[in-house]
């Protein structure tokens, strides 16, 4: 049965493993990982959300999902309780790089929207010539 959860300890070599799946030469920063939300199938992950802090907005740094869970409302579930313990840390928007039109359709779905114009604030952020999306997580309602 699909789960989502928020990462603990002791997912630790679950989740690097699922992320080497996808990236076989990855090196997962640990600090990132305690801010990642899982989706479970029993024990197995499948897929993940995770965001590094910078200032008041989090960057998200790993998003990976696999079949299971593609376009399924569980993946609307993992990106709200990213949401919640986001703004638990403080954060205001969360900022995705997009590589490609159908992951801006998916993050369209999630709420975000397209930054258009001067980028400057985000050029430290993310990748050069990378399409930027944005979500603000001020107003609200938790739950």
């Amino acid at each position: 049965m699909l789960k989502v959860e928020r990462y603990t300890q002791d997912d630790e070599a679950k989740v690097v493993a699922f992320i080497r799946k996808v990236q076989p030469s990855a090196k997962p920063d640990r600090q990132i990982l305690l801010r990642s939300v899982l989706i479970k199938d029993d024990i197995d992950i499948v897929g993940m959300v995770s965001y590094e802090p910078y200032h008041n907005m989090g960057v998200i740094r790993y998003f990976l999902y696999d079949a299971r869970v593609a376009g399924t409302d569980i993946t609307m579930g993992m990106f709200f309780e990213l949401y919640k313990a986001a703004r638990t840390e403080g954060v205001k928007k969360i900022v995705a790089q997009v590589p490609c039109r159908e992951v801006g359709m998916l993050f369209e779905m999630l709420g975000f929207s397209r930054v258009t114009g001067d980028l400057s604030e985000f050029e430290h952020l993310v990748k050069k010539d990378t399409e930027v999306m944005l979500i603000s997580l001020e107003g609200q309602v938790s739950e």
